[in-house]
């Protein structure tokens, strides 16, 4: 049994959680032991981050090292492309949300607490449409889904941190604009029963810090 340690307001708990749905894993979710970032949770995790799991006694955090142990222990259904050369882009896809997107996206939660730093909006929005058309320009319009005709660990976080982004971005009086190829992808991710499932204790988590103006962990 696999139990995974997280929030639901948290982005990347919800990028293991589709991943964990996709792939029929049983799980059982549970806050961290102390709250996040505590000193009880530190002991287990130094880096006090989140998501992460415990498999029969293995303890093991960072998402992308949880989703590639996945992988390893739970092979079928693969969440990767069958070839080398396609696994290789899945992961750089998976990459690019990590250390491009995702930051960009997160630059903006500060501005939804506090409404004198919205000066800065134009640059966070324009940064966050410049790693937008990255994603864009690595991605083929012969597929529905990032790194090919099925879901696969490229989707897991951008199928989070792009509807994060247009809630706050909405939520800010702004719009985030996807070229087609994206909003052709977007819906089939939405679609799938495993990002559903994944983004339900999310999105009511978010709107909920939306409505209240809080910070998201």
């Amino acid at each position: 049994m696999i139990t995974l340690y997280g929030l639901a307001l948290s982005s990347y708990t919800a990028k293991l959680r589709i991943a964990l749905c996709a792939k029929g894993i049983d799980f059982v979710e549970r806050d961290p032991p102390g709250g996040y970032r505590s000193d009880a949770w530190r002991a287990i995790v130094p880096t006090g981050t989140l998501p992460a799991i415990d498999h029969d006694g293995f303890l093991l955090a960072e998402s992308e090292a949880i989703l590639e142990y996945l992988e390893d222990c739970f092979p079928e259904p693969s969440l990767l492309p069958g070839s080398a050369q396609d696994r290789a882009r899945a992961r750089q896809l998976a990459r690019l949300h990590d250390l491009h997107l995702e930051p960009r996206v997160r630059a903006l939660f500060p501005l939804v607490r506090d409404p004198a730093l919205r000066n800065t909006l134009p640059a966070l929005a324009s940064a966050l449409d410049e790693r937008v058309g990255m994603l864009e320009r690595m991605t083929s319009p012969a597929h529905p889904f990032l790194a090919g005709p099925t879901l696969t660990l490229a989707d897991c976080g951008f199928a989070v941190s792009l509807p994060l982004a247009a809630l706050i971005l909405k939520h800010l009086g702004r719009t985030l604009e996807l070229p087609p190829r994206l909003l052709r992808w977007q819906q089939a991710a939405l679609e799938h029963p495993a990002v559903a499932a994944g983004l339900a204790p999310w999105r009511v988590a978010t709107e909920a810090w939306l409505s209240s103006a809080g910070v998201p962990s």
